[in-house]
């Protein structure tokens, strides 16, 4: 229990912290300290959380190996221990999540600060003339990414809600006032990626749903993908008009600084390929020096090479197969919300983010430990059904 109250505190703690850190405060200190002993105590409480973090083996290898790679190029300490840390931070979010007694309430704390970050945001707007005003100019976190998150909750968690008292013989919890909850609830942090008017945010979002859509009912997913196609042809006029006003097309000035960014980063990697340029690795453009850009894959290219970037790879995809193994209809939940932020993750820069990172261990770890308990539910059904009749 106490390690669930630590995570739930530096969770909703991370509300009050800057979005762009200059030094270490008492307050970022504070949650860092809560962060740290909540991920101790899963490891030292659970047996799950423990093998959970085995899986995390080949990222030490990806990050000891980049580590040697950044110090042989004399790469700035400060620098190295800064891109180093972000891992770290997610290792102790999942070791808290998988590891703490009560899940679903992080869970639920989770989504109260998505559903927090995407409210300010959308009060904070001056107007709501989304052809001039985006909501991230208004309040900096909501470029993490949080809606995204917590869509991904509001969709997974009442299907697991189901599923467990499907599994136990009781009838579903969702009265019609509760269904109604966890779709205003939906409505809000889609107003609040709409309101962000942020191409990748957008984009990662469709990405999220059609999978979902499409792993629930393949024929349909299919059928959707074909109309939205057909409607691109039907109406490129109308919706070019609509990107230059909302989408701002027509501007693309940060685009191109950043497209330079990646550019070079990638070019960068090419004369390193095989182990990058390590941590701390730095390169200037546009007469800025750039420590990271707004690509995580052209990233871990750039600093990890192509042995880092697989050794990175291998635990995600271990992950992914967890989640594979949950019923059909929280399956599609859980992977479509996993490539919705994964997607956003990889067309912006909050994988540095020391707050949304730990945030999304610990999402990750929570939703494994429930479909461990799950799973575990289902198992003493069958043991305990009569003979002759199948479990629930």
């Amino acid at each position: 229990m106490i390690t669930t109250l630590l995570t739930a505190a530096a969770i909703l703690l991370s509300l009050a912290l800057p979005f762009f850190p200059e030094g270490l405060s008492p307050s970022i200190l504070a949650y860092l300290a809560l962060l740290g002993l909540a991920g101790v105590g899963g490891f030292l409480r659970s047996t799950a959380a423990r093998k959970q973090l085995v899986l995390l083996i080949p990222w030490a290898l990806a990050l000891a190996l980049a580590a040697c790679v950044g110090l042989a190029h004399g790469n700035p300490s400060r620098q190295l221990l800064e891109d180093a840390l972000p891992y770290l931070l997610f290792a102790l979010g999942l070791a808290a999540g998988r590891g703490g007694h009560r899940p679903r309430a992080l869970l639920l704390a989770a989504l109260l600060v998505c559903l927090a970050d995407s409210a300010i945001s959308l009060y904070r707007m001056p107007s709501y003339d989304l052809s001039r005003v985006r909501s991230t100019y208004f309040y900096f976190r909501i470029i993490g990414g949080t809606p995204l998150v917590g869509l991904y909750i509001v969709s997974a968690l009442p299907r697991l809600d189901r599923e467990r008292a499907r599994v136990r013989g009781r009838p579903p919890p969702q009265s019609k006032r509760a269904r109604r909850l966890w779709s205003l609830l939906a409505l809000l942090l889609v107003l609040a990626v709409v309101a962000t008017v942020s191409r990748g945010m957008l984009l990662a979002l469709a990405l999220g749903v059609g999978t979902a859509v499409y792993l629930r009912r393949p024929s349909r997913g299919l059928s959707l993908a074909a109309l939205a196609g057909l409607g691109l042809l039907l109406f490129t006029p109308a919706l070019s008009q609509f990107g230059e006003h909302y989408l701002r097309l027509g501007s693309l000035s940060t685009v191109g600084g950043r497209m330079r960014e990646i550019i070079h980063c990638l070019y960068v990697f090419s004369t390193r390929p095989a182990l990058g340029l390590g941590l701390g690795a730095e390169f200037v453009v546009d007469s800025h020096v750039i420590s990271y850009v707004h690509n995580m894959i052209a990233y871990h290219l750039w600093k990890f090479g192509l042995l880092g970037s697989a050794l990175l790879s291998a635990p995600l995809w271990a992950m992914a197969q967890q989640a594979a193994r949950a019923p059909h209809d929280a399956r599609a939940a859980i992977l479509g919300g996993a490539v919705s932020v994964l997607a956003y993750l990889v067309t912006c820069a909050s994988y540095k983010s020391y707050t949304l990172v730990p945030l999304l261990g610990v999402v990750v770890g929570a939703t494994l430990a429930l479909l461990a308990e799950l799973r575990l539910d289902a198992r003493r059904a069958r043991l305990h059904a009569p003979a002759g009749a199948s479990a629930p």
